[in-house]
This record gives C-alpha cells, structure tokens and sequence, in this order.
C-alpha cells in the first residue's frame, strides 16, 4: 500500500482519511488505513482542512446548520452590536437560541450594561453564500476531489498501485500536499440548493444533505471530481488546472448539476 499524495509506502500507517471532514458532518465516507499516510493525514488536516473550516463560508455554514467539530462543539461567529459598534461573539445554545458575548475584557463590562438597560436590541452577522473562490478553497477541493477518486478505486485493492503511478495526478497531488501560491487551482462553484433544503424519498422525507459527491467523466475523457457541500456544488478537473472541458459539458447538458443529471 501506497500514499496517494506522497506515494511513499504506507504500509505502518494507523490513520483513516475522511474524505469531506468529520467537522463538515461526514462520518460516513473514509478512506481505510495507508490510502493516505499518517503524516499526509495530519499534514492535510492542518494546512488544507483547517484553512477552509475557518473561513466565512466553513464558520458560518456550520454556525447555522448547527454541525460541531470532532469536540461536539459548534463554531461561534463574529457579528456586530451597532449600539455599542463593537464587535461581539454569537453561540448556538439549542432549541433556536443564540448566546451572545463580547469578543474582548474591555467590552464585557459595556455590553453587560447595555443589555441588561435595554434587553431589546439588533445583531449583525456577516453571511455568505459562496465561498471564495481562492488557494485556500482551490486546495482543499483538490485534496476532495483525488480522494473522491480514490474511493471509487476502494472495489479493487490493485488499484491504489494505478492510482499512485498514475502521472495524470501528479500534478494535482504536488498542489494539494506542498502548495503552489502561485496558483488557484480553477474550481466551478455555484449554489444548487439552499443549505437547509429538505429532501424526500420513498423511505424517508425531510432529511438535509450536508455533503454528496462523485465523478464525472466527459466526453473527452477528462475526469472531474463533483462535490457538494451544504449544497453548494464544486466542480474540479483532476488531470489539469482547467475547466473547458466541464463548461462545454455544462452547455450541452443545459445546466444540470452532475449530481442529478437526468438524461
């Protein structure tokens, strides 16, 4: 068994490789022990993950769907108390509530006045649609997308071998695990449902999807990874640093998200 960032043996290896974050809600799609080494593992947990999860988008999105981090701990988001105009921190307490704190010693006192004056009152918080389309999120959907790949190669353990030697990907596994400043990885992101949208099937209805995935591949035999998260969907081609190929998809198929294609 080999790594498929580094492709050093990863035979020793104890680690499993979520493939979307545990902090994002994925419990469920993991890469087995040596798929990605102990030291890529903790490599990209700290340098590619962490980056995006503390982002606008990675806080607020968890903030408001109410998903906690491996400690059971939902993230708190900045807003702003325009009475005061100053800066305090928001928590979620459950059942709807909101908990509010000021972020610094020197505004506690000011707050706890002017609430306890006056419990009525606005709070603002910054939101955001989109993630930024930057390094920080080009890397870490290129990091999902290789490993989305890999999962499917998961049905034949020959694979990870082809996988590992597989040249096309080279250049994709050198972005993800030692960066390139220099780059932004190009990235097809668009909202294909709200964050809080509730599904329906024959066996289950009002059910939210956090995160969905999978590969497409087009007509010119280019291989994107798809990944949606709180229903915002990425679409990243793994064998370069371009997206014609998926734009000329797009088209043809007349906008439909990969995920859901219908004919």
């Amino acid at each position: 068994m080999r790594c498929i960032f580094c492709k050093q043996n990863s035979d020793s290896c104890v680690s499993v490789e979520h493939i979307v974050p545990e902090s994002l809600g994925n419990t469920e799609h993991i890469l087995p022990k040596g798929w990605v080494c102990d030291s890529c593992n903790n490599y990209l947990a700290s340098k590619v993950e962490q980056p995006f999860m503390e982002s606008l988008f990675g806080r607020n999105s968890r903030f408001w769907m109410q998903v906690p981090n491996k400690k059971g701990r939902v993230p708190s988001v900045i807003g702003l108390y325009p009475k005061l105009r100053t800066k305090v921190e928001l928590f979620q307490a459950g059942a709807g509530k909101l908990l509010v704190g000021a972020t610094s010693v020197e505004d506690r006192t000011k707050l706890d006045d002017s609430l306890e004056k006056n419990p009525n009152g606005n709070f603002y918080v910054p939101v955001t649609d989109l993630p930024d389309s930057d390094y920080v999120t080009s890397r870490f959907i290129a990091k999902i997308g290789l490993e989305i790949l890999a999962h499917r190669c998961l049905i034949n353990p020959d694979w990870n071998k082809d996988l590992v030697e597989m040249p096309e990907l080279d250049e994709l596994r050198a972005y993800v695990r030692r960066g390139n400043p220099n780059l932004i990885w190009p990235i097809n992101i668009r909202r294909i449902y709200k964050q809080d949208f509730l599904f329906a099937d024959a066996e289950c209805s009002g059910y939210e999807v956090l995160h969905e995935f999978d590969i497409l591949v087009t007509e010119r035999n280019e291989f994107y990874a798809v990944i949606a998260i709180f229903g915002v969907e990425f679409v990243i081609n793994l064998g370069g640093p371009e997206l014609d190929g998926y734009h000329s998809w797009f088209k043809n198929n007349k906008g439909q998200s990969p995920l859901y294609k219908t004919n």
